[in-house]
């Protein structure tokens, strides 16, 4: 079996995997969640605390899938449905703003295997009448964009702003963001109430 490269997760509860010599592939947790009885991969912060070498997959609590399980387990893709995978950086509704009382979402999303990898966006009012929008951005565009460091911070993703102002290589850049994605998704939140 070929040898994982990297492991991106996404945000419809999938790993997408890529494996030697480009080859991407799609891995559903609910087939872990039901086949090792892993309920927790049903919660995105849980799929996403992740780390992972070249023969498995490594969550908190002795929780791994290795390289052959996940070949054999998931689907290849390619094309759009490469492009379409998405993993959120951070969103945050910063309401009441002078646009809306109660929804004004700022957010921050990779797009990994896009030729632009950020996308950068708002939301106003939320629903049918929502308001606002998004730009797709490279690592050149986002360096250049008005205003982009007081977004992230916005968006409740401020840590990201040194990794964009010192990583000039945009592979390097993703591949750091994603595991430093992975790994906040292990901190708690301490605003979260624990019963």
């Amino acid at each position: 079996m070929p040898s994982l490269v990297n492991v991106i997760p996404n945000e419809t509860y999938q790993l997408v995997l890529e494996f030697e010599r480009k080859e991407f592939r799609l891995f559903d947790a609910s087939i872990a969640r039901i086949e090792k009885g892993w309920p927790e991969l049903a919660y995105p912060q849980k799929l996403k605390n992740l780390t992972f070498n070249e023969g498995r997959v490594v969550w908190p609590g002795d929780r791994s899938l290795d390289a052959d399980y996940l070949y054999v387990k998931s689907r290849a893709i390619e094309g759009r449905t490469l492009q379409n995978q998405v993993l959120r950086v951070s969103y945050k509704n910063q309401a009441p703003t002078s646009q809306h009382p109660s929804h004004h979402v700022y957010g921050v999303w990779l797009y990994p295997f896009r030729e632009k990898l950020f996308e950068v966006g708002e939301s106003i009012g939320g629903g049918h009448a929502d308001m606002g929008g998004s730009s797709s951005l490279s690592l050149a565009e986002l360096r250049v964009a008005q205003h982009w460091r007081d977004h992230f911070e916005l968006s409740g993703c401020a840590w990201v702003v040194p990794f964009v102002d010192e990583v000039s290589d945009e592979r390097a850049l993703l591949n750091a963001l994603v595991k430093e994605i992975c790994r906040h998704e292990g901190i708690p939140d301490p605003n979260q109430r624990v019963n």
